[in-house]
């Protein structure tokens, strides 16, 4: 009864400290839909040329909120950190206080790579999109890196 009640509370803790990023910083923003290649190269040239501009504007307006996010990751992790390092300084550390403060970190710090690799996604999506744009002969180029 006692190993039961053992592991119930470590998926307990485990669970909370996976869900404290998300409860002091609420969820990573939700990133922007970016048009395929193939979508970019089957849309007649005006449609691409909107669909390439507007999924930039969304890209901006997600890195802002992304920004916001980081932010409050960073000072959550920071909090943390102070206190993790208050708690191992104390005279009886409280074992289960300071795991708990690691697993924050841990999951601050895990949640803070999701959204840099989901950036970098995103991204990479958009710059595959405007290459196949530029790529057209069909289309304004005056937006293209000149090549």
């Amino acid at each position: 009864m006692l190993t039961k009640l053992g592991a119930a509370l470590v998926i307990l803790i485990g669970s909370a400290g996976s869900l404290a990023a998300q409860e002091m910083c609420g969820a990573p923003p939700i990133a922007p839909v970016i048009p395929s290649v193939a979508d970019m190269r089957a849309k007649p040239p005006a449609d691409a040329g909107a669909a390439r501009h507007a999924a930039f504007g969304e890209i901006k307006n997600w890195q802002v909120s992304l920004k916001s996010y980081r932010d409050c990751l960073n000072a959550t992790m920071n909090t943390d950190k102070r206190d993790l390092g208050e708690a191992q300084r104390e005279e009886k550390p409280d074992k289960d206080k300071i795991a708990k403060l690691q697993q924050d970190l841990t999951t601050s710090s895990h949640a803070w790579d999701v959204s840099v690799d989901d950036e970098e996604k995103i991204v990479n999506e958009w710059n595959a999109a405007g290459t196949a744009y530029c790529l057209r002969s069909d289309v304004d180029r005056a937006s293209c890196p000149k090549t």
